[in-house]
């Protein structure tokens, strides 16, 4: 749901428009709670077991569960912008240098886990050793000689394009 559905069902209704911002907001909250509470119980499972299978199919889970959180997120965050007023004019293409800013600050380690320091395997190749490092906000491989930052990483890992990845870290 944006903005303009809030506002735009506010009127509708015939109630003021911050109360049904903060009615949406109220909504979105808990789900955003069970999301990230769901997330980092998965991520202590991986880091409690030593069965590659279970990492794996908790890792999928993982994935899935911050597809979904992103958009609530995303929604969340627009609501209280146009609340506080800090609502940014969009380029006819859907973002601004801001959110591409915002995208880019996004925590790798958010996208992709890093349990136990900073090496792990490449999630882009087959790969039976650490092979992948992290540094600040970015990762490297140093088998496929490649490196990702959030956006790049996103585009990458959920088969999607600039546009879709910038919008999906907001």
């Amino acid at each position: 749901m944006t903005v303009k559905t809030v506002i735009s069902a506010a009127k509708e209704f015939g109630v003021p428009e911050r109360y049904a911002i903060m009615r949406r907001l109220s909504f979105l909250q808990p789900q955003i709670k069970h999301l990230e509470r769901e997330i980092w119980g998965a991520q202590r499972r991986i880091e409690r077991s030593s069965d590659p299978l279970v990492k794996a199919l908790t890792e999928s889970f993982i994935r899935d569960q911050e597809k979904e959180l992103r958009p609530l997120k995303r929604e969340a965050t627009a609501l209280l912008n146009h609340v506080n007023g800090k609502e940014t004019v969009q380029a006819p293409g859907g973002i601004t240098p801001e959110m591409i800013d915002q995208a880019r600050q996004y925590p790798i380690t958010s996208i992709i886990e890093f349990s136990k320091g900073r090496y792990r395997c490449c999630p882009f190749h087959k790969d039976r050793n650490p092979s992948m490092a992290l540094y600040d906000n970015h990762v490297h491989c140093f088998v496929c000689n490649r490196s990702w930052d959030s956006i790049s990483a996103t585009m990458e890992l959920d088969g999607v394009n600039f546009r879709e990845a910038v919008l999906a870290l907001q």
